[in-house]
């Protein structure tokens, strides 16, 4: 039987972004089954179910949103997605999770500025957001370094196992 091939979206330094695919369930369900992943995210852990759902509904394609497999060297590393949240006003969001192996070496940022680039083209957005918990200071450096702008708090943004939880607010428009 004939490997399938994977579909490479975008390249930057070292990062890539490509299509999912079924065989990527192992990668994929070590990092969404761990505490130090999922900590801050609305998901987790994931059970098996779960995952390979998750899995099928990245594999199919859509025209509003983008869910691809972060890669290095070929190595699934994580996730990443952008979809529209506006059509009329163009807007989009963001976000990412890598297994953290691969945290503190730049490579979500790369994923994240791809993701700009994706959304401002692929997606022809005008508008691009992404939100992280206060805590989370590793996100925000990301979110900074890939070039979106802090723009405030959100106060209850999010009911995470049944508690109100605030977000920081991040953007970056096109014209940027």
């Amino acid at each position: 039987m004939a490997e399938i091939k994977r579909e490479i979206i975008t390249t930057h330094t070292t990062v890539s972004l490509g299509r999912f695919l079924p065989s990527d369930f192992a990668a994929v369900h070590e990092y969404a089954t761990d505490p130090l992943v999922y900590r801050y995210a609305e998901w987790g852990p994931n059970t098996e179910a779960q995952t390979r759902e998750y899995l099928l509904e990245a594999c199919t394609p859509s025209t509003e949103a983008l869910t691809l497999a972060v890669l290095v060297e070929g190595q699934l590393i994580g996730a990443a997605a952008v979809w529209t949240t506006d059509e009329q006003h163009r807007c989009g969001e963001l976000g990412y999770s890598l297994n953290q192996r691969y945290w503190g070496r730049g490579y979500a940022t790369e994923a994240a500025q791809l993701l700009l680039e994706l959304g401002f083209s692929a997606l022809d957005l005008q508008r691009l957001t992404a939100t992280c918990a206060p805590q989370n200071t590793a996100s925000r450096r990301v979110l900074e370094k890939a070039g979106l702008t802090y723009e405030g708090l959100l106060r209850g943004h999010k009911l995470i196992n049944s508690q109100r939880r605030d977000s920081l607010l991040f953007a970056k428009l096109r014209t940027d």
